[in-house]
């Protein structure tokens, strides 16, 4: 890929290009070059957009599907639940992965999608007690974005975790009145 005739990436095998045209209708940022004999597949504005559109509902699909079980969110209207669905990042934690820890400012907020975390609280001569275990369909992180106060307990993950959350611009404007 050339751009003002200097190259800026060379692709290999399933990477891609040309998208940034197709999702904002604009003149095309770059050239690109063949520089072996190869193979590509094409795809038409049309198609791609029909694409994406089809993944983005998908997704919103199975987000409001997961989030219809969460506790904390059964107040909220199916377009709020929409709202949150749309906003919702996934993100992923190892064994052992400290997630939140007791007196950090918090801005971000989870819910565990699969998998579980334990919540140590710190006590005066030191220690760390176990005061939860969570799992699917649980959260935290809530008490730091409502009230502006430290994260009160440390979370970790207890194997593979898979979360999704939300920032605390999103969260409030959709759960403040929680």
């Amino acid at each position: 890929i050339y751009k003002d005739d200097l190259l800026v990436q060379t692709c290999t095998e399933a990477m891609s290009f040309g998208e940034l045209a197709l999702m904002y209708n604009a003149p095309r940022a770059a050239t690109v070059k063949a520089k072996t004999q190869c193979s590509l597949w094409a795809l038409d504005r049309m198609t791609f957009k029909l694409i994406l559109m089809q993944s983005a509902i998908q997704r919103q699909q199975v987000n409001h599907g997961f989030l219809e079980h969460v506790p904390i969110l059964e107040s909220l209207t199916d377009d709020e639940m929409l709202v949150i669905g749309d906003a919702l990042h996934p993100y992923e934690f190892n064994d052992g992965d400290v997630i939140i820890r007791e007196g950090d400012p918090g801005d971000v907020f989870y819910i565990i999608e699969s998998g579980s975390a334990v919540c140590t609280k710190g006590s005066s001569d030191g220690t760390q007690a176990e005061v939860a275990r969570l799992g699917p369909g649980a959260h935290f992180g809530e008490v730091a974005l409502l009230s502006s106060r430290p994260r009160q307990a440390t979370v970790t993950a207890q194997g593979p975790l898979k979360t999704l959350t939300l920032d605390r611009n999103t969260f409030k404007r959709v759960m403040g009145p929680l």
